[in-house]
This record gives structure tokens, C-alpha cells and sequence, in this order.
């Protein structure tokens, strides 16, 4: 049977787990289980819970874009059937041997493990519920109940200095500021609106950029241009507002993924702490 090009770039998407053949890379306790198998090739099992597991992860992988279906587990049945084959014609080979095919097979399993050690990790260092409302109240309270500031501002954006300062100047004379913009900015998404631009945090601009509006006061104009690499802008702020600290439910995934992280590098620094390390340099 001829596999379709979709088929063969589907098994080169596979992940180092999936990829491994059924003969080859299945650990001890696999083995005692998948009893069932889905094809042989040679003598060779291809086992039942191999394709379940390819199937499952590509499914997982495509984010909707493949379905489970009998038609997508008789594909994976093709190719891993193919890879098989290919498999045992490098092990006639004794490519088995080559000295980068061994680190290289080095490196996936320890690759694999370290994934399930990390997903165990996450389970066993999950933190509590009461730590991640007690870290909530921390940050909030260090923030002093906010979660910093928004602005909102406007803006001319010009390629030439002096044109730039030629319009502080209009403005110091009494220019309408959205007049100026609609004719004048470089800036098209805010051209139509005046020079406008949403609330926002400053740091969500250039640093130059915000680094000017923080320093204004309501209702100011920068007295100089702001260089950025768009260009040279005439900043104007309108207004300034707290923005509100989150509800715990909004920010508690992100606390608890946080807190998480934490211990888990303190766990795996603790383990390089007790472990005898000789590092030994290349002669």
C-alpha cells in the first residue's frame, strides 16, 4: 500500500515517544501490557497501545483540526507498520551501532523520562489553595490595591524632527490637536481618530514613548519630540486612571502556575545541592 504524502508528513510530526519502534522502544512495563497487537511486520509487534497513543497525541497536537476517527488509526497503522520496516533495515544495517545513533537514542529517552517527571512534579508540588490566596493577597497589598495605571493619550507621528517641532509650536499657538493629526500623523491607525490612542498601561508602547507620557501631567504636551523608531512624536495626555487589582479567580491559574514553578526549581536545585557533581574538562 502506498502511503499518501499527508500520511508520510504526519509521521515526521510524531513526537520521540510515538516515533520509537513498537520492537525497540516500549520500557518494561509496556511490554507486559500491550498484549494486543495491531499488525506484525517480520515477527515484529506493532502493539494496539502504540496506535492509541499516536492517534491520541496527534489529535491532541492538531487542536481540532484532526479527529479520531477509523480512517486516522488505519493511517497511523500504515506508517508505523513503514517506520518499522525502515527500523529493521538500519538494524540489518548495524546502524544501530553508529556511535551519534546511540547518543542520540541516549538523549530521547532521558528527554522522555524528564517529561513525566515533570508532569509528576506538577501534581506532587501543586500548591494549595490557601497558599495561592495567601500569595494573592500578598502581591495586592504590596501593589497597594491596584494594578498600576492606564493612559490615555494622543499622539502626531512625523518622519522629520523639525516638522515635529514646528507642530509643538502650532500647538503652543492655540492648533487644534485633531486637526493636526488627521492631516499630519504617519500614524494610520490613529489618524482617523485624531491622533487617539486606547487606555492603556505605558509599557505597552516603546520605552521612549512611554517613558514621555509617564513624565507628563493631564492635559500636558511633550515640550520636545519623542524619537522612537516609528519616527518623532507630539504626545498629548488626556487622562489617567488606576487601574482595578484583578479578582482572585481571574488571576488564580497564573499564581498557581507561578508558585508552582517555584517549587519546582527549588526542589531540582535542592537535588543538584545533594548531588556529587565532578565536572571534568576536555584535555
Amino acid at each position: 500500500m502506498q502511503l499518501a504524502k499527508s500520511a508520510l508528513l504526519l509521521a515526521l510530526t510524531f513526537s520521540c515517544a510515538a516515533l520509537l519502534p513498537a520492537s525497540h522502544a516500549a520500557d518494561t512495563k509496556q511490554k507486559k501490557t500491550a498484549t494486543v497487537n495491531a499488525a506484525t511486520v517480520n515477527g515484529a509487534p506493532i502493539p494496539l497501545a502504540r496506535i492509541d497513543f499516536v492517534a491520541k497525541s496527534q489529535v491532541a497536537q492538531s487542536q481540532g483540526q484532526q479527529q479520531d476517527t477509523p480512517e486516522f488509526r488505519d493511517n497511523v497503522r500504515e506508517i508505523l507498520i513503514t517506520r518499522e520496516i525502515l527500523y529493521q533495515e538500519a538494524i540489518r544495517r548495524k546502524l544501530d551501532k553508529n556511535a551519534d545513533y546511540i547518543t542520540q537514542v541516549d538523549l530521547a529517552k532521558q528527554q522522555i523520562i524528564l517529561g513525566v517527571l515533570l508532569e509528576d512534579l506538577n501534581k506532587t508540588l501543586k500548591p494549595k489553595e490557601a497558599d495561592v490566596r495567601k500569595e494573592y493577597e500578598r502581591v495586592k497589598a504590596e501593589s497597594g490595591g491596584d494594578a498600576g495605571k492606564q493612559y490615555k493619550a494622543r499622539h502626531i507621528l512625523v518622519k522629520d524632527e523639525a516638522e515635529a517641532k514646528q507642530i509643538i509650536v502650532d500647538l503652543a499657538g492655540g492648533a487644534d490637536f485633531a486637526k493636526l493629526a488627521q492631516e499630519k500623523t504617519q500614524d494610520p491607525g490613529s489618524k482617523d481618530s485624531g491622533g487617539e490612542l486606547d487606555w492603556t498601561e505605558a509599557e505597552v508602547y516603546v520605552e521612549p514613548f512611554a517613558n514621555a507620557l509617564k513624565a507628563l501631567k493631564k492635559g500636558e504636551t511633550t515640550k520636545e519630540p519623542v524619537q522612537t523608531n516609528y519616527g518623532y512624536h507630539v504626545i498629548e495626555l488626556q487622562d489617567v486612571r488606576t487601574k482595578a487589582f484583578p479578582e482572585f479567580d481571574v488571576v488564580k491559574g497564573q499564581i498557581e502556575q507561578g508558585l508552582a514553578g517555584k517549587a519546582r526549581d527549588a526542589y531540582i536545585e535542592g537535588l543538584r545541592a545533594k548531588a556529587k557533581i565532578v565536572k571534568i574538562d576536555a584535555k
